[in-house]
């Protein structure tokens, strides 16, 4: 099995108007179904685009006024995901919920209502300047894919746990300020690329708004693949340019994983059984094999 993905550098256009986001939005999308890909993957907060309608906004009030434009962006990522046959990963925006105010990325399959991944794992930003709830769960979605929003891509569990539901494709909307923010998320994507043996793509929000929240971006969009034979040595298959608006495309072939997974140099994914990996009650010399079974506190006397 094969399929064209594409994953965006989304860089912010400040918004004089709602639908000015709304065209930038589509002009992503657009170029994708041009290039004949099935799935496309948006980064994390892209409606922050939207902050300069209220230049005045106190910061801490920024995740409370874009609220109300989630039902608008569900609405049209299921609209044009309809009419295009593409899966949307739509990065995420902020979306009230009866326990409070969630980062979650809404998903548009064709034919099918929306589907939504929440982010599990928030900064100290996210808690204490936006008052951001913590969701609950991961989502699998059809072409074996999966979602982690940014920061839960950081956490081995939250990739192994789709992987073991059958995620062969693990998508990472982000959005990092920072040089160390961005590489603590494209490192993870690499780790988990190799741990898992699977494609992880990493989209990201880039550019400017020149205040709080965003004074600043650092990040570029890629395709990942595991670092095995047949993939690339760096195990990039398509990136961005750094910190420049763009969007790349690749023929993921899951074929090629299975092969990777079953008679690679390495085999990760065989290998990855936790048995092995307990904490004894201290070292063994060479000389003392362990033989027979878990230690204890009574045979290490």
């Amino acid at each position: 099995m094969n399929f064209r993905l594409a994953t965006a550098a989304w860089k912010i256009r400040p918004a004089r108007r709602d639908s000015s986001y709304f065209a930038h939005f589509y002009d992503i999308v657009s170029e994708a179904h041009d290039e004949g890909a099935s799935v496309v993957v948006v980064p994390e907060l892209h409606v922050l685009e939207l902050l300069p309608l209220v230049p005045d906004l106190d910061v801490r009030n920024a995740a409370k006024y874009l609220i109300q434009f989630s039902e608008a962006v569900e609405g049209w990522i299921k609209r044009i995901s309809d009419s295009s046959g593409m899966i949307i990963v739509g990065g995420s925006h902020f979306k009230e919920t009866p326990l409070g105010i969630k980062n979650v990325c809404a998903i548009g399959v064709p034919g099918q209502q929306i589907t939504f991944s929440e982010k599990n794992k928030l900064t100290a930003y996210e808690r204490q300047v936006w008052d951001i709830q913590p969701g609950y769960g991961l989502s699998r979605l059809p072409n074996h894919l999966g979602v982690t929003v940014c920061y839960d891509s950081e956490f081995p569990e939250a990739g192994r746990s789709l992987a073991e539901a059958g995620v062969l494709v693990q998508c990472v909307p982000s959005w990092t300020e920072t040089k160390r923010g961005f590489q603590r998320v494209r490192w993870s994507c690499q780790a988990r690329a190799v741990e898992n043996q699977n494609y992880v793509i990493h989209s990201s929000l880039i550019g400017e708004l020149g205040y709080e929240p965003v004074p600043h971006t650092y990040g570029s969009a890629a395709i990942i693949a595991p670092s095995v034979e047949p993939f690339p040595i760096n195990s990039i298959l398509r990136e961005t340019p750094l910190n420049e608006e763009g969007i790349v495309f690749a023929d993921l072939d899951l074929d090629l994983l299975a092969e990777a997974r079953s008679s690679g140099e390495v085999t990760n994914w065989r290998d990855r059984g936790a048995e092995s990996w307990e904490v004894l009650g201290q070292p063994l010399e060479p000389s003392q094999p362990r033989l027979f079974g878990p230690q204890t506190d009574e045979n290490l006397n």
